[in-house]
């Protein structure tokens, strides 16, 4: 069933004219070397696709906890885990669409979007302000596949390769994931807590920040040195309660080194509904790079 979002009013983001060329890429034949070199005059796109997944207009007005502030906390981890909701068992597909604010140094951008998840498999589909489709995502358990569809190439990155320091590392969190962050009691080394909320230190050093009123997760930090992860900061806000889940609206993610960053604005979801089978049917001539 579909749920109708009120759209999140967020700061103008000044346009910067696109860095994409539309040179095109004319045979799987080109070598690496002039793939290479188009990537990187063309890489509006991809950057966009790939901060979208997962998924901050110029700035955020939540400020981390000071640790002075912290206080060992009076409640266990496994009482807070009671009080944070978990909806891996009974949110299993997720799709809907809204707008993206995706800035980065030197280059901000406006796009729309459209995503598909279940609990194995994300589809991404962008579009430019004018409707124009730019491209497809579509994420496995073992792999990204990034069709651009204004240059015409595709490229698969497998996600255990290690290439975190990018920013298309990003397209590696599922999206239900992204809408519900879930961790475990073991993943826990530490609780401490605020007079409003609760924070969790990771056994990676990362940090969780919940909300003592509502239980729901409003920040994520893992340090920039962390290597096993793509991100490395997700603000979360806007929280509605959607078909009887607690889900957030707007979603800020910041990369792994904090210099690029992304705000999607949800305008619709549907909760659990049948999807269609996911994937990107690439056209024939369509090179695909590794």
């Amino acid at each position: 069933m579909a749920s109708n979002i009120p759209t999140v009013i967020a700061n103008e983001v000044k346009q910067s004219p696109s860095a994409c060329q539309r040179e095109g890429i004319a045979s799987q034949a080109r070598n690496n070397d002039s793939h290479t070199q188009n990537f990187s005059k063309s890489r509006s796109f991809p950057v966009l696709c790939l901060l979208l997944l997962v998924m901050i207009s110029c700035s955020s007005s939540r400020e981390m906890i000071d640790d002075e502030d912290l206080n060992e906390a009076e409640i266990s981890v496994s009482e807070l885990l009671e009080f944070v909701p978990d909806y891996r068992e009974s949110l299993q597909t997720i799709s809907g669409n809204g707008r993206a604010f995706v800035s980065e140094p030197g280059n901000s951008e406006r796009v729309a979007l459209q995503f598909l998840s279940n609990r194995n498999e994300s589809l991404i589909t962008v579009r430019t302000s004018v409707g124009i489709e730019g491209g497809q995502i579509y994420v496995d358990s073992d792999s990204l596949l990034v069709y651009n569809r204004v240059d015409k190439y595709a490229e698969k990155v497998p996600l255990n390769q290690g290439k975190l320091t990018s920013v298309g590392s990003i397209a590696s969190v599922n999206m239900l994931d992204l809408f519900n962050f879930t961790f475990l009691e073991s993943d826990v080394e530490e609780l401490y807590e605020s007079d409003e909320f609760y924070v969790a230190v990771l056994v990676n050093g990362g940090r969780i920040q919940i909300s003592k009123e509502s239980g729901r997760v409003v920040e994520v930090n893992q340090l920039t040195n962390n290597r096993t992860v793509p991100y490395s900061r997700i603000i979360y806000e806007g929280y509605a309660q959607i078909e009887g889940f607690q889900l957030p609206r707007k979603i800020t993610i910041f990369s792994q080194d904090g210099q690029s960053r992304a705000t999607l604005l949800v305008q619709n979801l549907e909760i659990n509904e049948e999807l269609p089978e996911l994937g990107i049917e690439l056209p024939g001539d369509i090179p695909i790079y590794r």
